[in-house]
């Protein structure tokens, strides 16, 4: 029973676990409700996938009629 009183003796204090348990916890909350907002994003607002962007972008100062697809 000398090793479990020596265990918990080396666990810091209630206060330190609970702020480092706070610490993991609320970042994941803000993470899983960012994720669920931006589910509902309008189309123009989500990423396109990497071949689409190729075709969108124009050189600088070109205007749309100048090129053809």
């Amino acid at each position: 029973m000398d090793w479990i009183k020596r265990i918990i003796g080396l666990l810091p204090s209630a206060s330190i676990l609970f702020s480092a348990a706070l610490c993991v916890i609320i970042p994941m909350c803000f993470y899983e409700v960012s994720r669920r907002m931006r589910r509902h994003d309008p189309p123009w607002k989500q990423e396109m996938p990497e071949g689409e962007l190729d075709k969108t972008m124009l050189p600088a100062s070109s205007s749309n009629d100048q090129y053809e697809e």
